[in-house]
């Protein structure tokens, strides 16, 4: 994929995220259809569905023909454990994830759990810290 494509690509799945957000979209709900999208948007419906096939392959959306494309649950995704694995490797960064797993838990004790953006990421720390702490296994 040639630079100026892959920046376009990325584009469009950024403004896909930021309406996901904005329409306060989570795990289990229905996206607009891709004619919709394109509209609401004003992106070309072909981009749009290169964008959405992009995010399906990865698993954050699931089309189940003939009802339509549904945010996926990615907590559960064992993509982010595979990728974490390349990435968080040495000791220092498994300490790192710890401390801030630490430091949202302050957080949340403080603030609740009423932020969800910043639960789900406490959540997806929590879980890569039992991975590599060894204190549990990757589905815990």
């Amino acid at each position: 994929m040639n630079t100026a494509k892959q920046k376009g690509f990325i584009s469009v799945v950024k403004e896909l995220e930021n309406y996901m957000i904005a329409h306060d979209l989570s795990a289990g709900d229905k996206l607009h259809s891709e004619r919709d999208l394109s509209e609401k948007m004003n992106i070309s419906r072909s981009s749009i569905r290169e964008a959405l096939r992009a995010m399906e392959l990865i698993g954050i959306i699931t089309t189940k023909r003939g009802e339509g494309t549904f945010l996926s649950n990615v907590d559960d995704h064992q993509l982010f454990e595979i990728i974490g694995r390349f990435l968080i490797y040495s000791e220092k960064q498994k300490n790192e994830i710890t401390e801030f797993k630490q430091l949202l838990e302050g957080f949340i004790s403080h603030h609740g759990d009423k932020n969800r953006i910043i639960f789900r990421v406490y959540r997806l720390i929590k879980r890569y810290d039992k991975v590599f702490s060894g204190k549990g296994s990757e589905h815990d």
